[in-house]
């Protein structure tokens, strides 16, 4: 295989497009051209070209996943479905589409690299959640555990949270009636409002304790 063409980047005047054999191969930054000694004419062999594309490809896809996650906490799951929307989105303009690149590895390492450096934490992402819930849109364990497994918390970690943080489910029960119904009484043959008080999540037993206990004369 050898380096038919080095084109620099009109957008970006310290990257350049890498042509294999007159075919596009990847975009590189002049560090790479560097630290390879890559120039037109030049011979590579599949482990070399493999090197640099599993390189520069991990560093653009970091870097996007740095910019991605400063914007707002997200889980694994979101992370690795947003870099998977890119590799999409970038097919043929970063690299060529059939390039023999593993992608899986390249997220993988990026998961890894992003933990280590605790700007990836599912269960710090859960903590934050659920403290935004019972400030702002008070729900019961139940709906709460279902949303963080719904963006990609894994289930024990998202019953751990909760369980730490929801002391008291009774106490937001009580919160959340009041503040959708002020001073009405809670009757139990009141389907709208039992049904609106299990949706946020809370069982029919905690429900029929707060009508007994709250509204008793």
């Amino acid at each position: 295989m050898t380096i038919t063409k080095i084109e620099q980047q009109k957008r970006n005047v310290s990257r350049f497009n890498l042509y294999i054999d007159d075919q596009f191969l990847v975009g590189i930054s002049s560090n790479t051209l560097t630290k390879f000694n890559l120039y037109k004419g030049k011979e590579l062999d599949e482990k070399t070209l493999q090197q640099i594309l599993f390189q520069e490809l991990k560093q653009r896809f970091l870097d996007r996943a740095i910019k991605y996650l400063s914007r707002a906490p997200k889980t694994t799951f979101q992370l690795k479905r947003y870099l998977g929307d890119l590799q999409y989105k970038k097919k043929g303009d970063w690299y060529d589409e059939v390039a023999d690149i593993d992608f899986e590895k390249i997220f993988d390492e990026i998961v890894e690299h992003l933990k280590d450096i605790n700007l990836l934490d599912d269960e710090n992402y859960a903590t934050l959640f659920v403290e935004s819930r019972i400030k702002n849109k008070p729900r019961g364990k139940f709906v709460l555990v279902s949303e963080l497994i719904g963006k990609g918390v894994d289930k024990e970690i998202a019953k751990k949270v909760c369980d730490e943080l929801i002391e008291d489910e009774y106490d937001i029960l009580k919160k959340t009636y009041f503040k959708r119904y002020k001073n009405e009484k809670l009757d139990m043959k009141d389907r709208k409002k039992i049904s609106y008080l299990q949706r946020k999540g809370f069982s029919y037993d905690l429900i029929k304790k707060f009508a007994n206990s709250e509204f008793t004369e």
